[in-house]
């Protein structure tokens, strides 16, 4: 059994979608409850790993920003939360997009990935995910709430994500070949490509809840956990 420490891993906040219901506003940068949803999920997650990083394609001076008020409060360098967009020669989409560009440069064994629009996120997701990883010898794990279902909070093993979004990149290349096959670009086909544990929620679903809509927004601001 491999003993995991916050020292082996980097966080790695995604903050690169669309937001088209959002009518295309940069969802990060959505008040909740008076700060910006980002900056609730650099709360939570910051004091869990040993370094951070947001993949953003917009406004990258304003993550900048969350990112090095945030390092100062905790007396590190701004080198400590960096701000990257994604790779315009990514032949992956959407969240995957962003995960390939930075886990290539990630230099600690593990990497805890989740979005920017889970400002409820549990304070301790990543010791969560690293028991679970520790005892069942897994390469990487997933939260899943009370009906199976998999929000993207996640622990992977470095170079198997790695492994696997070059196994995927291959996989989609080939069934591009062939148009009778749709490519697969999500989260689920990714984690298909490693041995993957779902690793079940204790607590309200509000916890790992992705806000979507303003309406989503209202009601979830009713919540204190």
């Amino acid at each position: 059994m491999t003993l995991i420490t916050r020292a082996d891993i980097t966080g790695l906040i995604l903050a690169g979608g669309q937001s088209r219901r959002f009518n295309y506003s940069d969802k990060g940068l959505i008040e909740f409850k008076q700060k910006p949803m980002i900056a609730h999920v650099i709360e939570r997650i910051a004091p869990q790993v040993d370094s951070l990083t947001i993949s953003c394609n917009t406004n990258i001076n304003q993550y900048q920003a969350l990112g090095d008020a945030y390092s100062a409060s905790l007396l590190r360098g701004a080198k400590w939360g960096k701000c990257l967009a994604d790779s315009l020669n990514s032949k992956l989409k959407g969240p995957l997009a962003g995960i390939d560009r930075h886990l290539e440069d990630i230099n600690t064994p593990y990497c805890f990935i989740c979005s920017c629009d889970m400002p409820l996120i549990p304070t301790d997701i990543v010791f969560m995910l690293t028991d679970a990883m520790t005892h069942t010898a897994q390469q990487a794990c997933h939260i899943v709430d009370s009906q199976g279902r998999h929000q993207l909070a996640l622990l992977v093993q470095t170079m198997a994500g790695r492994t696997a979004l070059a196994k995927l990149t291959q996989l989609n290349s080939e069934k591009n070949s062939n148009a009778s096959e749709r490519s697969k670009h999500s989260i689920k086909h990714w984690l298909r490509q490693m041995q993957s544990l779902g690793v079940a929620l204790k607590g309200s679903t509000e916890q790992i809840t992705s806000i979507n809509t303003p309406e989503q927004l209202s009601y979830m601001e009713l919540f204190n956990v």
